[in-house]
């Protein structure tokens, strides 16, 4: 009897600091699972198993709101074509759309404050983006190899355009980075072969290592009056570059 006794209290303590891990249910929202805080306050999408064509969302579950997309949540999910962020989340988590190759709509809610590393990278058919005045920082490679994008519009509290966050992004012709950017990582817009002119406002401070690397199209660049470093070879094989 000791011994059946013991048992159950060990699995009753694994059970107790193991997180817990929900499905929904909800019509629409087939597939997405969700797992607590550490809190216990909040969820976050732990993964999606579904195989839905367009996916919202909900702003909350179990009375409790969702909060995050958590790591690697909807990576490599062939059949999505269009996902809806609500306002309740805050956190893109990294790789969380990684290699969703049919994405073609994102709709992100206007309180996500930071879209994590190669959060969307691999995303080969979104053709354009808008992230909200509430992002304060894009992640290193978020938009890495997103081939199709040719539009993005930056809200005006991001601070930070990490690594590579733009790399290959073989359509974008032209970009617009607001007042609030005090950094532009290394290789944060190299081989966008589109890119026909850039302003730096003068709210940026450092231009990363090969910031600008082989933007071929590129003709025209303005550089704000608070830059301080422009790292190697930030324009290097910017063959078309004459002013």
């Amino acid at each position: 009897m000791k011994r059946v006794l013991s048992i159950l209290l060990v699995l009753v303590t694994l059970f107790s600091i193991m997180p817990l891990t929900v499905f929904a249910t909800t019509e629409g929202t087939e597939g997405l699972e969700y797992t607590l805080s550490d809190d216990g306050t909040y969820y976050i999408v732990y993964r999606y198993e579904g195989s839905a064509t367009e996916v919202v969302i909900p702003s909350e579950y179990n009375g409790k709101p969702v909060k995050e997309i958590g790591y690697d949540a909807f990576s490599d999910c062939d059949s999505l074509t269009s996902i809806t962020i609500p306002d309740s989340v805050t956190t893109i988590g990294e790789y969380a759309f990684y290699s969703c190759e049919s994405l073609t709509s994102v709709t992100l809610g206007n309180s996500v404050t930071t879209i994590g590393e190669y959060a969307f990278e691999g995303c080969t058919h979104i053709t354009n983006i808008t992230i909200p005045d509430s992002v304060t920082t894009i992640g290193e490679g978020a938009f890495y190899r997103c081939y199709r994008l040719t539009s993005v519009t930056i809200g005006n509290s991001v601070t930070t355009i990490g690594d590579s966050a733009f790399c290959s992004c073989d359509s974008l012709t032209s970009i617009t980075i607001p007042d609030s950017v005090t950094t532009i990582g290394e290789s944060a817009f190299s081989h966008c072969y589109s890119l026909t002119s850039i302003t730096i406002p003068d709210s940026v401070t450092t231009i990363g290592y090969r910031a600008f690397y082989s933007c071929e199209s590129l003709t025209s660049v303005t550089i704000g009056n608070s830059v301080t470093t422009i790292g190697n070879s930030a324009f290097c094989g910017c063959y078309s570059l004459t002013s």
